[in-house]
């Protein structure tokens, strides 16, 4: 009997140093991983800063019924995330209308989100609308873009309306006023 358990305990201790010796092969092993990745797409969407006053449709002034002196307006920006809008109008029927392009010069298309619009003057908003801001009697409409997507190397169009308030009962104080636009993207 005394050969039996022996036998049983050299067997055991025969399977442990098995067990052991496969352990410390597969832990002994070296995993070697050898290689090399870049990322080669960009970023990059905003105002088309080229497109100033002096460009052909940026800024179209349409004179009221009885004016003299002509609307005006100018575009310009900061960086290329915010336009900064301003017009001067005159007498009710007064309005300029302002064609901003949005490109996107990245490599990732993007999903454009409705622009911030925000007065620059002190004086409050009185309109209190995302995208329709009024300061005396001055009324900035702006659209949303013509395209909510846009691939790499494409571009879309926004509008920003200055109108004269026709509900206007004397031209006031304010007949100047600028607001400014930031538009907003996301990765589509």
């Amino acid at each position: 009997m005394e050969s039996k358990h022996k036998n049983a305990l050299i067997g055991a201790l025969l399977a442990v140093v098995f067990v052991m010796a496969v352990g410390y092969a597969a832990f002994a092993q070296q995993l070697t991983i050898n290689g090399s990745a870049s990322i080669t797409s960009n970023w990059h969407v905003g105002f088309d800063t080229t497109k100033t006053t002096e460009t052909p449709g940026v800024v179209n002034p349409t004179t009221g019924a009885n004016g003299t002196t002509a609307p005006s307006g100018t575009v310009g920006y900061s960086g290329d995330q915010t336009a900064t809008i301003s017009a001067t109008l005159n007498q009710p029927g007064d309005k300029v209308v302002f064609t901003l392009t949005i490109k996107n010069s990245g490599t990732i298309n993007a999903r454009l989100n409705d622009p911030v619009v925000t007065l620059t003057s002190a004086g409050p908003d009185e309109n209190g609308e995302a995208l329709i801001t009024k300061e005396g009697n001055i009324i900035f409409t702006v659209t949303r873009p013509v395209k909510s997507t846009i691939n790499a190397s494409e571009n879309t169009t926004m509008t920003v309306t200055a109108e004269f308030d026709s509900n206007a009962q004397s031209v006031g104080t304010v007949t100047s006023s600028s607001i400014k636009v930031t538009t907003l993207a996301e990765q589509a």
